[in-house]
């Protein structure tokens, strides 16, 4: 059986990858952090600066100019600044996901010598992007929880169930990333392509804007965007305190998991390729 069929019909072979190879993942991740933030004065502070940047800058013109608010069930809550938090969750969803796309895309034809001249578990890479992703990312929900404490909304005990939304992340993050990342070694086009997507699907999620704002006839655009269903979940669990319904649940789980494997078995299929392109 070849290891394409093998990852195809076999879930737990993507656990046994990244058992097997989790001391080059470490070392790997470890690694690209180090990288970027090499020689700049602030180093690793940047990974603070950004978000902070973006949420003043989306708080400022959505918050403040245009006087966005977010549908809440108490309204005394419905304030700038809670405004900015449930902005700020679906920012940090969407960046983990999008860094890790992005990055992902050349990570394979950056390193076209561990292609040629070096036996290397080559899956393991858009792996470390998406690692170095989740790390920072987590620094990211740390400062939803905070700034949700200084806005005065209530945190609850669903918090805690965080990784029923944090999980499917991962995982459609890491399938989509093994798709660009072996695609981009044939089509030079792709990290073009992935840029405008990820520009127009994060308008097309509702990160600074309620689902009840978008017209019935248009909802099935965020019916078939799984990133429109984690970050509502990720709020539900993390702001508001509510467990999604598990069918809900269900679904983001089989689509996100099923994405993942998916992107997995294509890029064992096409990787044999690599030194012939590369």
């Amino acid at each position: 059986m070849s290891y394409a069929l093998a990852a195809l019909v076999n879930p737990f072979l993507i656990p046994r990858c990244i058992w097997k190879n989790r001391t080059v993942i470490f070392h790997w991740t470890r690694r690209l952090l180090a990288l970027r933030y090499a020689g700049s004065l602030l180093g690793p502070l940047w990974t603070l600066a950004t978000p902070l940047l973006m949420l003043a800058i989306y708080t400022f013109v959505f918050g403040i100019v245009f006087r966005a608010r977010w549908q809440m069930l108490d309204p005394q809550l419905e304030t700038t600044g809670s405004y900015a938090v449930i902005l700020f969750c679906g920012m940090a969803v969407f960046n983990i996901f999008s860094e890790t796309v992005q990055t992902s895309c050349r990570c394979i034809v950056d390193n076209a010598n561990l292609v040629k001249k070096v036996i290397f578990p080559l899956e393991i890479l858009p792996l470390c992007q998406l690692l170095a992703a989740a790390l920072t990312g987590q620094l990211w929900f740390a400062l939803v929880l905070g700034a949700a404490i200084l806005a005065g909304l209530p945190l609850h005990p669903a918090l805690f169930a965080f990784p029923l939304a944090l999980l499917p992340l991962l995982a459609l993050s890491a399938g989509l990333g093994w798709f660009v990342a072996a695609t981009t070694v044939y089509l030079r086009d792709i990290p073009h392509l992935t840029g405008m997507g990820l520009q127009a699907l994060f308008f097309m999620t509702p990160i600074f804007y309620p689902e009840a704002l978008v017209p019935q006839s248009l909802h099935f655009i965020l019916l078939i965007n799984p990133l429109a269903w984690l970050c509502q979940q990720a709020r539900s669990l993390l702001l508001f305190g509510q467990i999604p319904p598990p069918g809900d649940l269900a679904l983001a789980w089989l689509t996100c998991f099923g994405i993942c494997q998916a992107g997995f078995v294509w890029f064992v299929k096409v990787r044999k390729g690599f030194a012939d392109v590369l």
